[in-house]
C-alpha cells in the first residue's frame, strides 16, 4: 500500500516538476541567482565595515537594502515573465513589456500623485507572480486563435508578421487584466484583513507558526518569503518577544533558521553523505560559502526547493523542530542567554551561538539541530535524487519545447539576407516553425531483439514531434531544416537528451547499447567533438549511424572520423546499407563497427532470390568482421529471412514500434524479471 502511494507521488511530483510553469518559475529565479547573492553581500559588507557611517558619498548604502527589496516585484516580474513567454512560445520581449504596464498601472505598486511617483512594495510583491501568469496565459489563449491574426502567409518576415498578429491579442488581454485585477486586489485585501483581524489577540506561539510557515511556504511558492512576510504582516507579527531577553529577531535568526531560510546546513550536510548525487553535491558545494552567512537563495532556486513536492514537509518540518525544541530549553532555563541585542543575520552559526549564551551551550544546542536536520532532510533528499528529474534533465525539459524559437530566430537572418529568391523555402521553414511551436521534441527509443531469443539487445534513439493533442509524429521537417543549414539545432537536442536518458537508465541499473543518427555535415564539422564530450563517459554503449552515402562524398574524412570516435569507446554503424551507392569493394576498407541492412533488402512476398541475396550479403558482412543490424523487420517471414542469415539483432514494427523512455525502461524491468 505504500509503495502504491509513493510510486503515485512521484508520478504526481514528476509531472509538477516537468510542468511549463514552475519550469519557468525556475528559471526566472535561477536568472536572478547573481541579483540575490551581490544584493545580500552588499547589504553585509555595508553593515560590518559600516562604510556609509564613515561619511563620504556612500550614506546611500544605508537605504541599499531598502531600495533592492522595494525593487524586488518588478525584478521577480520581469524575469518570470520573460522565461514564462519563452516557454508558452510567446513573444520574450513584447509579452514582458505588456506585463510590466499592467502591473505598474492596475497594482498600486507604482503610485501617482501630487507629490510625484512613489513605490509601495506591499502594493506588488504578490502579484511578481500572479501578473504574469495571469497575462501571459491570457495572451497565450487569444494568440492562437486565427481570426484574431492581422496577416495570414505573405511576402513579409517571419519576425513582422509575428508581431503584427499580437495586435489584437494584446488589446485584449490589456482591457481583462485592467479590469479584472482591482476586483483581485480588493478579494485579496479581504482575505489579509480577515487573516490578522482573526490573530488580532494571538499568543507568541501563535505568532512564531504563524510567520515561521507562511514564510515558508511563500518561499516554497517562488516568493521571496522573509521580505515579503515583513512587507505583508503587521509590526506586531514581526517583531516581538518570544522570551523575556529573546526577541523574534534573535529566535529566528538564531535558533530556527540555521545556514538561512528552511535550516539549509542541515539540507547541505544531507545532499553531501549522498552517493551518485553529482547534481546535489554541485549546489551544495556552491551553497555552502553563502550559507555562512546564512544566505540561502541557491539552495532554494538552483537544488530546487521552490515548487518541489520532495521537500515541502522537511522545508516546513526542519523550522518547526529548531524552533520548538529551543523555545522548550530557553523557556526552562537549561540554556541561559546573556546578551539581549539583536546580533545581525549574516553571523555565523556557532559564532551567534556563542555570542547569544556565551557560553558552549549555545553553540551544543546549533550543532545538535543541525544533526536533528540532516535527519529530517536525507530521507527526502535520497527520494528527490533518485525519482525527481533535476540538472540537466530539466534543463532539458525546457530545451525540448525551443527548438521551434532557435529554428525561427535563424529563419529571420535567411529572410533578411535572401527574401524574393526563396518565398516558397520560407513558406516551408514557416510550416515548420509552426509544427515546432506548438508541439515538442522527444527521442523514443525502438527495441533491438535477438530474433532466436527475443531479448532485448539495444535500443535505436529516434526522434519525434508531440503535438499539442498528445499525437507523435515522426521528424518529417528535417529535410526542410537541413536545406536551411538548421540541423544543428535538432542534433543538439538529440545529443543533450540521450545523455540525460542514458544517465536516467544507469540510475535503474540498465545500461543498453543505444545507437542514434546525426546530420552527416555537422557530424563531419564540429559534431563529432560534441559527441565525444557526452557520450565517452560511456564506454562502447552509444553508436553513432553514419550514412552511407558520408563514405561515397568525403571518404577519408569518414575514415579518420570512425577511428577518433572508437578511440574514445564510441561506436560506429553503417545506416542503410543497400540504399543505391552500395559497392561491395567498400566493405573491404570500412573501419566501422556495424552494418544495418536496410529493409529493402528484405524479399517481399517471398521472393526467393531476394532471400538469398540478403543471405549472402549478411555472411560477407559476418565474415569481414561486422556485426550486423536488420531494419525494418515487419513480418514473420522476415524474421525466418533474418534467422536463416544468422543474424542476432533485428529491428521494426514486428517487435515493437518507437516507445517513450518510460516505456522502454519497463521492458527491461520485465525482461530483467523473467
Amino acid at each position: 500500500m505504500l509503495a502504491k502511494i509513493f510510486n503515485q507521488f512521484n508520478q504526481s511530483a514528476v509531472k509538477l516538476s516537468s510542468n511549463t510553469l514552475i519550469l519557468s518559475l525556475r528559471e526566472s529565479y535561477i536568472a536572478l541567482i547573481p541579483f540575490f547573492i551581490v544584493a545580500s553581500v552588499i547589504t553585509l559588507l555595508n553593515q560590518w565595515f559600516d562604510i556609509a557611517d564613515k561619511g563620504g558619498s556612500h550614506e546611500f548604502l544605508n537605504t541599499f537594502n531598502t531600495l533592492v527589496w522595494a525593487l524586488f516585484p518588478l525584478i521577480t516580474l520581469l524575469s518570470f515573465s520573460y522565461y514564462l513567454s519563452k516557454n508558452l512560445k510567446l513573444h520574450s520581449i513584447a509579452s514582458p513589456v505588456l506585463v510590466i504596464v499592467c502591473f505598474a498601472a492596475s497594482t498600486g505598486y507604482i503610485i501617482v500623485n501630487e507629490a510625484g511617483i512613489h513605490i509601495d512594495s506591499k502594493g506588488g510583491v504578490l502579484y511578481s507572480i500572479l501578473m504574469p501568469i495571469f497575462c501571459c496565459y491570457i495572451l497565450h489563449y487569444f494568440a492562437s486563435i486565427n481570426a484574431l491574426k492581422l496577416v495570414g502567409i505573405s511576402t513579409i518576415s517571419l519576425f513582422l508578421r509575428k508581431h503584427l498578429n499580437l495586435i489584437f491579442p494584446y488589446l485584449l488581454t490589456s482591457l481583462i487584466t485592467l479590469i479584472c485585477i482591482p476586483f483581485i486586489s480588493d478579494f485579496g485585501n479581504k482575505i489579509l484583513a480577515f487573516l490578522m483581524n482573526y490573530h488580532q489577540d494571538a499568543s507568541v506561539f501563535d505568532k512564531v507558526s504563524f510567520q515561521m510557515i507562511t514564510a515558508h511556504m511563500l518561499w516554497f511558492f517562488g516568493v521571496h518569503g522573509d521580505n515579503t512576510y515583513h512587507i505583508l504582516a503587521p509590526a506586531a507579527y514581526t517583531d516581538y518577544q518570544v522570551l523575556e531577553g529573546l526577541s523574534s529577531y534573535n529566535f529566528f535568526s538564531i535558533f530556527v533558521l540555521l545556514g538561512g531560510t528552511g535550516c539549509l546546513w542541515g539540507l547541505i550536510i544531507a545532499c553531501y553523505l549522498l552517493k551518485n548525487a553529482e547534481h546535489e553535491r554541485s549546489i551544495a558545494r556552491i551553497s555552502a560559502p553563502l550559507a555562512v552567512f546564512n544566505i540561502s537563495e541557491v539552495m532554494i532556486y538552483a537544488l530546487p526547493i521552490v515548487f518541489n513536492p520532495y521537500f515541502l514537509i522537511p522545508f516546513l518540518l526542519a523550522p518547526i523542530v529548531n524552533g520548538f525544541i529551543a523555545y522548550q530549553l530557553i523557556d526552562h532555563g537549561l540554556i541561559v542567554l546573556s546578551a539581549s541585542e539583536n546580533i545581525p543575520w549574516f553571523t555565523p552559526v556557532l559564532l551567534s551561538g556563542w555570542m547569544i549564551t556565551h557560553s558552549w551551550t549555545g553553540i551544543a544546542l546549533q550543532l545538535v539541530l543541525i544533526a536533528l536536520n540532516v535527519a529530517i532532510y536525507y530521507p527526502f533528499v535520497l527520494a528527490n535524487q533518485r525519482h525527481n528529474i533535476t540538472g540537466k534533465a530539466l534543463d532539458m525539459l525546457v530545451k525540448r519545447y525551443s527548438a521551434g524559437h532557435v529554428i525561427e530566430d535563424k529563419a529571420e537572418e535567411s529572410f533578411a539576407k535572401s527574401h524574393s529568391e526563396q518565398h516558397i523555402e520560407q513558406y516551408s521553414l514557416k510550416t515548420v516553425t509552426d509544427a515546432l511551436n506548438s508541439g515538442a521534441l522527444a527521442l523514443y527509443y525502438q527495441p533491438k531483439m535477438d530474433p532466436l531469443s527475443q531479448q532485448i539487445v539495444g535500443f535505436e534513439a529516434l526522434l519525434r514531434l508531440i503535438k499539442n493533442d498528445g499525437e507523435v509524429m515522426g521528424p518529417w521537417f528535417l529535410a526542410t531544416l537541413e536545406q536551411h543549414k538548421l540541423m544543428h539545432v535538432i542534433d543538439s537536442f538529440v545529443i543533450d537528451q540521450l545523455e540525460v536518458d542514458l544517465d536516467n537508465f544507469a540510475r535503474q541499473g540498465f545500461h543498453p547499447k543505444i545507437s542514434f543518427n546525426i546530420s552527416p555535415q555537422n557530424l563531419l564539422a564540429d559534431g563529432y567533438k560534441r559527441v565525444v564530450k557526452a557520450f565517452s563517459r560511456f564506454p562502447n554503449q552509444v553508436e553513432v549511424e553514419i550514412l552511407e552515402s558520408s563514405y561515397i562524398e568525403d571518404f577519408e574524412s569518414t575514415i579518420e572520423l570512425v577511428k577518433y570516435l572508437n578511440k574514445h569507446n564510441i561506436q560506429c554503424a553503417m545506416d542503410d546499407f543497400g540504399t543505391g551507392y552500395s559497392c561491395l569493394s567498400v566493405l573491404s576498407k570500412l573501419n566501422i563497427n556495424t552494418i544495418k541492412l536496410d529493409r529493402s533488402l528484405l524479399p517481399i512476398d517471398g521472393n526467393i532470390k531476394s532471400a538469398v541475396l540478403y543471405q549472402h550479403l549478411a555472411k560477407i558482412c559476418d565474415e569481414l568482421g561486422f556485426k550486423i543490424v536488420a531494419e525494418g523487420v515487419e513480418s514473420k517471414l522476415h524474421e525466418d529471412v533474418v534467422k536463416k542469415a544468422h543474424i542476432q539483432c533485428a529491428q521494426g514494427f514486428l517487435y515493437n514500434k518507437a516507445l517513450p523512455y518510460n516505456v522502454a525502461v519497463e521492458l527491461l524491468k520485465k525482461q530483467h524479471h523473467k
